[in-house]
């Protein structure tokens, strides 16, 4: 069955949310979806999200030989090897018919209760280490014998990954560029970071112009800002489920503003999904920024120590018919009103839903895209005229940013 989608959670800036937003949004998908198995590859080198799906950090230690041995043998039955380039190795040495991710991928229930069954595990390691460089080539390969076996599969799949936050990406985290399609980009609200992030999206743009990836930014997410009331608002466009303060709706206008910049500069060209040179400011960002409010302490913090995702924590207070929860680690207590749990898992999900309508969006465009690369005859014109209203606008941006192949059609006859 089809590997139903692919994200990559990046920024080249450290502490932006990229595993909080995967943890939560992986397990949230896996709740919902119970009939496709979820993959999470934590390509990060301390490998957070790996101790915070093992249950946490406390309960994540002593499992090393337990669990991240079957993991660097990600293809090798030879016995367990000690450093993460020895997957890597025995991947390019496998052909793609004798890979299986599934054998290899740790079911991460089997060792916290709190994540659901459907969610499987693959990680680059939860220690420091040194990587050697991984040439185009190998990655393209390695990143190749994943999808098909992916695709390969009875089950339907979906794949999340997590990433390191360096100023240039390290070979883990450009593997996650060459397995996804789709790129989730965390970032504080600030000027500060879309600096250097704008240097993230010149990179990438380079590495897809030279056909080294095909990775495009789906979503900029806007984390991390700080609430005035939890009033639901708009804001030029942009539906939020809270209020920020007066500042910081001045600093988003003014980034997003940026943005929208490079979304139109024609060397850009397709580096966004719903972007591009003739697409208005407003539905560029109404289609690819998302705002995250600042979560709650007595809520994030139990989250990461426990491995607890906040849906769960949901099904705890709901099952309890308390007003409130207690969550205790290691040595910290952690209270939480059932108000602020339920604000906090509402954000998540708000975000989880406009994700996978963009993600849902781009893979129907891309359907329509290759039926008619199919259906066309060299040196017609395309019969376009089924295309109406705001599909149209986005059918003729896709057409020109899609490809070789599908830029090639003729678009001669596509005037309204």
């Amino acid at each position: 069955m089809p590997l139903q989608s692919a994200h990559v959670f990046c920024s080249h800036i450290g502490h932006t949310g990229k595993t909080t937003l995967c943890f939560n949004m992986s397990c949230l998908y896996a709740k919902r979806h119970p009939d496709v198995r979820v993959l999470v590859m934590d390509l990060a080198e301390e490998g957070d999200l790996t101790k915070r799906l093992l249950g946490g950090v406390d309960a994540a230690r002593g499992k090393d030989d337990e669990v991240f041995g079957s993991i660097f043998r990600l293809l090798s039955e030879a016995g367990r090897q000690s450093a993460p380039s020895s997957w890597v190795s025995s991947l390019l040495r496998s052909s793609s018919s004798e890979l299986d991710i599934a054998s290899h991928a740790i079911r991460v229930s089997e060792h916290n209760p709190n994540v659901p069954e459907n969610l499987y595990l693959v990680s680059s390691g939860a220690w420091p280490r040194n990587e050697d460089p991984l040439p185009e080539e190998k990655r393209r390969e390695i990143a190749r014998k994943i999808r098909e076996s992916l695709e390969r599969a009875s089950e339907s799949w979906k794949l999340f990954c997590d990433t390191d936050g360096d100023r240039r990406p390290s070979p883990f985290t450009m593997l996650g560029y060459s397995l996804c399609s789709l790129a989730v980009v965390p970032l504080h609200l600030s000027k500060a970071d879309l600096d250097r992030t704008e240097t993230m999206l010149g990179l990438m743009n380079e590495m897809r112009k030279s056909g080294e990836i095909s990775t495009q930014v789906l979503l900029i997410v806007w984390n991390m800002v700080t609430s005035q009331n939890n009033a639901a608002m708009e804001h030029k466009g942009l539906r939020l489920a809270f209020t920020p303060a007066k500042v910081s709706l001045d600093i988003l206008d003014a980034c997003n503003t940026r943005i929208a910049a490079i979304a139109k500069d024609e060397d850009f060209a397709g580096l966004f999904v719903s972007g591009g040179a003739e697409t208005p400011d407003d539905e560029f960002i109404q289609g690819s920024i998302a705002v995250m409010r600042r979560l709650a302490d007595n809520v994030l913090k139990p989250a990461e120590e426990l491995g607890m995702p906040f849906v769960q924590m949901i099904d705890k207070l709901e099952s309890s018919g308390h007003k409130q929860l207690t969550f205790e680690t290691k040595d910290v207590k952690y209270s939480a009103g059932g108000d602020v749990i339920r604000g906090v898992d509402e954000a998540v999900r708000t975000l989880s839903e406009k994700l996978e309508a963009l993600t849902v969006g781009a893979a129907e465009l891309v359907c329509v895209l290759d039926h008619l690369l199919l259906e066309h005859v060299p040196g017609r014109p395309v019969q376009s005229d089924i295309f109406c209203g705001t599909e149209r606008p986005m059918l003729m941006r896709a057409l020109g940013t899609a490809g070789p192949s599908r830029a090639s059609l003729c678009l001669c006859n596509t005037s309204a």
